[in-house]
């Protein structure tokens, strides 16, 4: 990302003028980091997220093929003051708990222009009556939202190199690992959940659609918070998408799904079902860990530092993380650590991949690398300056 770039972000976010009423609340959370600052910032992060909830969002855009997000949760005005209520030294960084006390402002302002275009939207549809609500309309405002795999990605979540650590140290190289925050877009999933819930079936042939929970070691959609959806729209829903989070040369391999992180594990579908069970776990939205054809991942999570409120399952090679933020813990050897630290001021670099045979099912053309799909993600941007630097 460039400095005009960097530069016009900041400013953006220091020109944020909320508008909508929160009342003063007092929040006590915990968070960790490298050292003091880093880990009382993110503790602040964490208050807003968990007061705001979806209204926190991120914006992202791809220069090239390069992948790049800004977290926008906009601290500033936002944040009255805060106590530092314990610290204490762990093994890798500091350990604060904070008591936070967030100041009565507006937060609709930044919320993207798209969801608010969507939640007009979505009104409407709701108000259809019998004649308009049919399976092939459903199919047309479910294709305008998601767009496309690449959008979803751009979209649906944030990707945020973190930090390293160095776990060993000889006379020609050092090794250790490189953390990736693949952090869960909210604001827009809760979008696309409420635009699901607006999609009456017109038949009995039904699927659950919503976002996943980990219950009793399997993982499959929430059935409390989903919505049943005619089953002739299993391929238009949000898609699987193959990852490929790349570190200078240090790569890992998953998928995201809605709200989770699967790592050699995919939704059960009854094309591929092929026994009785199977196919009771494709009816009932569950993600399968055993398959024969199941995509191959290697990726590592690091649970203590992710956030996984909806729980995980694992199974030998094969995982399910259910979350707000998937911490991915990815190995690198370095000559030395200018290496390293030039290998972090590259970036990250989030693909589509298809590093499977049996990634996609079906419409897998749509996975194939589109430079015009770039433009999505910078439109968001654009949106987002245009807004406030008037």
């Amino acid at each position: 990302m460039n400095v005009m770039l960097r530069f016009l972000i900041s400013v953006a976010a220091a020109l944020i003028l909320p508008v909508f009423a929160v009342a003063n609340t007092v929040v006590t959370v915990g968070a960790t980091g490298s050292d003091r600052d880093s880990a009382i910032e993110a503790a602040l992060s964490k208050a807003l997220v968990e007061t705001l909830g979806s209204q926190v969002f991120s914006v992202t855009t791809m220069n090239g093929d390069q992948f790049h997000s800004m977290a926008t949760a906009v601290t500033s005005g936002r944040v009255h003051s805060y106590d530092l209520l314990e610290e204490r030294e762990i093994f890798d960084g500091v350990h604060v708990r904070l008591q936070v006390t967030l100041a009565e402002k507006d937060i609709a302002g930044i919320v993207p222009e798209e969801i608010k275009t969507w939640d007009q939207r979505i009104e409407d549809v709701r108000s259809w009556d019998q004649a308009q609500q049919l399976v092939g309309e459903y199919r047309r405002l479910l294709d305008e939202f998601l767009i496309g795999p690449r959008h979803q990605l751009n979209a649906g979540y944030a990707i945020v190199l973190r930090s390293y650590d160095v776990s060993a140290v000889d006379v020609h190289q050092i090794t250790g690992s490189i953390y990736v925050d693949i952090i869960v877009n909210q604001s827009w999933w809760d979008t696309y959940y409420r635009l699901v819930h607006t999609l009456a079936p017109q038949g009995n042939q039904v699927i659950p659609e919503g976002p996943l929970k980990v219950s009793n070691d399997t993982a499959a959609v929430d059935l409390v918070s989903s919505r049943r959806v005619d089953k002739s729209l299993r391929y238009d829903l949000a898609h699987p998408l193959p990852v490929r989070l790349s570190v200078g040369r240090n790569v890992a391999n998953f998928i995201l799904y809605k709200n989770a992180l699967l790592v050699s594990a995919q939704p059960m579908t009854e094309d591929s079902a092929q026994t009785g069970y199977q196919r009771s776990q494709a009816t009932r939205g569950e993600i399968s860990l055993t398959k024969g054809n199941v995509v191959g991942g290697d990726a590592k999570i690091d649970k203590r530092k992710s956030d996984m409120q909806c729980g995980s399952v694992e199974q030998g090679a094969s995982a399910v993380y259910c979350g707000q933020r998937f911490t991915v813990k990815i190995p690198f050897e370095a000559a030395n650590e200018a290496e390293v630290i030039e290998i972090m001021r590259r970036g990250v670099k989030a693909e589509l991949s298809l590093y499977g045979n049996h990634v996609c099912e079906h419409d897998c053309y749509l996975l194939d690398d589109d430079p015009a799909d770039d433009s999505d993600a910078n439109e968001m941007l654009k949106q987002f300056l245009s807004r406030y630097l008037k």
